[in-house]
């Protein structure tokens, strides 16, 4: 009885092959998506992602416990193939994807001496972080089942130093 079939389960996967996962701002993501299903998929597109994820977790006052709010910063994304009937074994989709420049994100104001200390100390102590996470998701979108998708954490930097041209 196929139970893990169920539903379309592992009827694919995705491999997404980077050649580092540390990048500066405004450089160009170079990589190769490798599509791997078993059977024919129609699928609306093959894309991959580039996101900036802020995470945001609060404790509640009184109470143990907290909240999680996740808000985009940054997506964009890049079609490799379009809305068709993809083959099995798969395929393998080179892809290019830039980065933004910081300046387009909003930033967060950076207060320094007593204060910025203060404020530091204030948000640990009222139990409230946030932090910016940056992903590359390689997705085949299929209608009316499971998406096949695989993401991989990246880390984003000012430090143009890293960038080799």
């Amino acid at each position: 009885m196929g139970g893990s079939l169920v539903f379309g389960l592992f009827e694919g996967s995705i491999d997404l092959i980077l050649p580092k996962t540390n990048f500066a701002f405004g450089e160009t993501i170079e990589g190769t998506l490798k599509l791997k299903i078993g059977k024919e998929k129609m699928a609306r597109q093959l894309r991959v992602r580039i996101s900036c994820l802020k995470i945001t977790t609060t404790r509640s006052a009184g109470r143990s416990g907290s909240s999680t709010r996740t808000d985009i910063l940054y997506p964009a994304d890049t079609v490799l193939d379009g809305e068709k009937t993809y083959m099995p074994p798969g395929g393998e989709y080179p892809f290019k994807a830039q980065l933004p420049q910081s300046t387009v994100l909003p930033q967060q104001p950076k207060l320094e001496g007593g204060l910025g200390t203060a404020v530091t100390a204030l948000q640990m102590l009222s139990g409230g972080s946030s932090r910016i996470e940056w992903y590359v998701e390689g997705t085949l979108d299929v209608p009316k089942a499971f998406d096949i998708g695989k993401k991989i954490r990246i880390f984003v930097s000012d430090n143009t130093a890293q960038v080799i041209h």
